[in-house]
């Protein structure tokens, strides 16, 4: 009986517990003392560094230069992307989402600020072909292509020029000579917010209210 105890407590630590261990420890962070886990602190440092500088430039910061946002069709995002050689920022937008007409300024700013990568804009549809393509469950959503792949989806807690400057800086070897840039008048220019009918939700409120409608009046035609 006791090497049946034996067997059962080493199956059990090899099978139970040192799996939870070793989950635990990918999530926490063990103390030294006590072996308690606590919540293991979070790394800004990037996983990777993307090489998006060319070989024709010179090392070092580089100057902000007039900014351009190109702004394509879906029809042709695929062939535009193919011609990127390095790194390009690709933002899937609508004018009908405030969110991202809050964002679009900043955008603009951000192509001074590093002059030499791709800055990409496409408007897109909820139901759009490309953004099931590339994962853009939402606007707006900002993705960094590296060789015409996507490599990273930018967080949507970076909302301002000073926020994705310091956040492209950081996965990438591009540094820029300016840390800020102000948003201008001219990045303003075209955003602009439109009205629109969220058809979806107008649909659930109308068959909900004709269900209600229904259901109430064959209660009270039982009542008399």
């Amino acid at each position: 009986s006791t090497r049946k105890v034996f067997g059962l407590k080493a199956v059990m630590l090899k099978y139970l517990v040192q799996p939870i261990h070793r989950t635990l420890a990918l999530v926490f962070q063990e103390t030294e003392k006590d072996g308690h886990f606590v919540v293991r602190k979070s790394s800004d440092a990037p996983d990777k560094v993307f090489r998006c500088r060319s070989a024709e430039e010179a090392p070092g910061p580089t100057a902000a230069g007039p900014g351009v946002v190109s702004h394509v069709g879906e029809s042709e995002l695929s062939a535009h992307l193919n011609k990127t050689t390095s790194c390009a920022l690709l933002l899937f937008y609508t004018p009908y989402c405030r969110y991202s007409m809050e964002l679009m300024p900043h955008y603009n700013a951000l192509s001074r600020l590093f002059p030499s990568l791709q800055h990409i804009a496409v408007h897109i549809n909820s139901y759009s072909s490309s953004s099931v393509q590339y994962g853009a469950v939402g606007t707006p959503t900002l993705l960094l292509f590296h060789e015409s792949k996507v490599v990273k989806k930018i967080p949507h807690t970076y909302r301002n020029v000073t926020e994705l400057h310091a956040y492209i800086s950081n996965i990438t070897d591009l540094k820029a000579a300016a840390v800020e840039v102000a948003v201008t008048e001219v990045d303003h220019a075209n955003v602009e917010l439109l009205p629109s009918l969220d058809y979806p939700l107008i649909f659930s409120v109308t068959f909900l209210s004709l269900s209600l409608v229904y259901h109430t009046s064959g209660y009270i035609s039982n009542l008399f």
